[in-house]
């Protein structure tokens, strides 16, 4: 049977190459496909799973009547064809996990599809499955030619997989290999820094995002979580000025567009910064502005926590607590049959009262929001990286209450994985030094301090 979405067509090919490489020209590729396909429904598939690719309400609901749009302009779709309908529907009305079933079921006849492969990459990404991000492409990497033009984008996505599954070592070099063969694939550059943070080599992640600086910072998309990732970097390097200079010229300048997953990557890095006592002037008021614009009926808890750090940074408490009796009315609904629901009764309520608490100084209560869940923060989307902006938001709880015996306990074990990171460092000293135990806490900020000078001296050697 003829896989559609695996043709070796100019249109079909541009349109997904587009896809993968997050360009601003999408549209342009998708409209002409659509003028070169007037029979086919197959432009307006790519525009519907754009639309759900969002994580947002409004244009997923859009999707959805597109779907049914479609299913009476073309009665005679093909299985292919109707199966991505069938999975757009369900994304776009919230059933997550219906939808990422359904992918699964077209990708087993279909597996060279490239379009379900990429869409249901992003669909298990936003559900945290790591297995899924994995194994999905992993299945199919088989099927194809490794002389495919676009076989390389299997290998980037694959390599987010072996990422986010705990396979750094196996990530780096299938990630590599992919950037090898197109220096433009900021999701395999992507799935590269996230191995490089998980193994708090800075240095070496800094080094590659400025090796393939002119690829991933072009006229795509993706940037903007690629500047969130080196700001990340720079956070455990201490160079704050430098974050604070990326986040006004590049990750929320003025202007920039109410975009759900952008202002996600705003809020997380300036919460990581509030966290440290560093103070961002007025750029909590601006981002909140743009959330409260942004933000409308629950559809992911994730971003609606986002949201949460915002209103919090900016004092504005009344709109935290109109968010979250929204997240309240929308977990104990029993007629609404969403994949968020879950979500938000199994994570995303907790952390979200974790978040208003925090900016509230009542740390018992971010304590006991956070510590039952913290293994389970998977279940409501995100990256590992993403996801430890809430393991640091209950270490800072416990430090400042304080509970000294929790917080050293969350502390060995984040050393234990990161032994290399300042962060962990820094904080085992300021823990130290509440509890007067001078000696431990001079010898801990000096190990930070170390730790520091050595990315710093070994990125200069790579430099010359």
């Amino acid at each position: 049977m003829e896989d559609i979405y695996s043709v070796a067509d100019p249109l079909l090919s541009g349109a997904l190459k587009s896809m993968f490489e997050f360009r601003y020209d999408i549209d342009d590729w998708v409209k002409r496909l659509g003028l070169g396909r007037p029979e086919s429904p197959q432009s307006k598939i790519f525009n519907a799973y754009l639309a759900v690719l969002s994580s947002e309400y409004v244009p997923s609901k859009a999707a959805v009547e597109d779907v049914h749009t479609l299913r009476g302009k073309f009665p005679k779709l093909l299985d292919q064809e109707r199966a991505h309908l069938d999975v757009i529907e369900a994304w776009g009305n919230g059933e997550f996990l219906r939808a990422q079933r359904l992918l699964d079921l077209l990708l087993l006849q279909f597996p060279r599809d490239l379009l379900a492969l990429f869409a249901g990459h992003q669909l298990d990404f936003f559900l945290g499955d790591a297995f899924s991000l994995r194994d999905r492409v992993g299945g199919a990497v088989a099927q194809w030619d490794k002389e495919d033009p676009l076989y390389g984008y299997l290998l980037g996505m694959f390599a987010f997989g072996l990422e986010e599954s705990g396979w750094y070592g196996r990530a780096l070099d299938v990630g590599q290999e992919a950037l090898a063969r197109a220096t433009t694939d900021v999701w395999a550059l992507h799935a590269v820094v996230h191995s490089h943070e998980m193994q708090a080599e800075f240095h070496s992640g800094l080094d590659l995002m400025d090796k393939f600086e002119e690829g991933w910072t072009g006229d795509n998309f993706f940037k903007v979580h690629n500047y969130w990732h080196k700001c990340l970097y720079l956070l455990e390097m201490g160079e704050v000025d430098a974050i604070l200079d990326i986040y006004d010229r590049l990750i929320n300048p003025p202007g920039s567009a109410l975009v759900a997953l952008a202002l996600l990557d705003a809020s997380a890095i300036l919460w990581r910064l509030y966290l440290e006592g560093i103070e961002v002037g007025s750029r909590w008021v601006e981002l909140s502005e743009a959330w409260e614009d942004c933000i409308n009926e629950p559809f992911y808890v994730f971003n609606d926590c986002h949201a949460i750090m915002a209103f919090v940074g900016a004092d504005r408490f009344d709109l935290a607590d109109r968010r979250l009796d929204i997240l309240r009315n929308s977990a104990t609904s029993a007629e609404v049959q969403m994949t968020n629901v879950d979500m938000t009764k199994a994570v995303g309520l907790s952390v979200a009262e974790a978040i208003v608490a925090f900016g509230r100084g009542d740390y018992r209560r971010v304590i006991d929001s956070l510590y039952p869940i913290r293994k389970d923060f998977y279940r409501f989307g995100g990256s590992h990286a993403q996801r430890d902006v809430f393991h640091r938001t209950l270490l800072e709880a416990a430090i400042r209450l304080p509970d000294p015996m929790l917080a050293a306990s969350i502390l060995d074990q984040r050393i234990a994985l990161k032994e290399d990171s300042p962060y962990n460092w820094f904080s085992k000293s300021r823990l130290l030094k509440a509890t007067r135990e001078d000696y431990g806490a001079n010898l801990a900020g000096e190990t930070a301090r170390s730790l520091i000078t050595k990315q710093k001296v070994s990125k200069s050697q790579c430099t010359h």
